[in-house]
């Protein structure tokens, strides 16, 4: 024959089971402790090493305290958000509405085979810049959250898209018809004359 039973609800094992853990944890409490302290300790140093982003590592981490080490990450995305606001300054060169209206009355006046092809460019680069700082976007929202650093290359984002946008407008006017192109540019109704003019900061 078995022993009886010793807990005869699930309340009673629930509270047994409780017991048994806190008689445990309390004879192994300095162990316990200590693995979670090396588990933290580990997670951190993996998340720290994650958050870097590859542009950032040649950084001479020499003598650098992890406060001035987060300073200069923060001025290094400075430096790359600066450069990227003056190629998108030498892309518009100086105010996307004067150069689209440059490029529509060059359309008018020239051959169209050029004319494509610099405007074919002018996109190339504004994609190129566009990913670039859409990375710069991910790499600071990763490493600092939200905030004055997140606002600032938002900023940055929100311009290449707008410039992006509107460079594409005026593409697809001119090859789905060039009278509607200068149609449209006549009545104002491209999309960057609609739009605010992107000038330099």
């Amino acid at each position: 024959m078995g022993r009886s039973r010793l807990h005869h609800t699930p309340e009673e094992k629930l509270e047994a089971a409780r017991r048994y853990r806190k008689r445990y944890y309390d004879r192994n409490r300095d162990v316990i402790s200590a693995n979670h302290k090396a588990k933290y300790r580990a997670r951190q140093h993996e998340r720290s090493n994650a958050i870097i982003p590859q542009e950032t590592t040649d950084l001479p981490a020499e003598g650098l305290t992890p406060t001035r080490m987060i300073r200069s990450q923060r001025r290094h995305c400075n430096d790359r958000m600066i450069d990227a606001e003056a190629t998108l300054t030498r892309l518009i060169n100086g105010s996307s509405t004067k150069l689209l209206d440059r490029l529509v009355q060059q359309f008018r006046a020239a051959d169209t085979g050029p004319w494509f092809q610099s405007l074919k460019t002018l996109l190339e680069n504004a994609a190129k810049l566009r990913e670039e700082v859409q990375k710069y976007h991910c790499t600071t929202l990763q490493q600092y959250g939200v905030g004055k650093q997140l606002r600032q290359v938002e900023l940055t984002v929100g311009r290449v898209t707008s410039f992006t946008k509107v460079s594409e407008d005026v593409l697809m006017h001119a090859m789905s018809d060039p009278h509607n192109l200068l149609d449209c540019y006549r009545r104002g109704e491209l999309l960057y004359q609609k739009t605010p003019d992107i000038t330099t900061l």
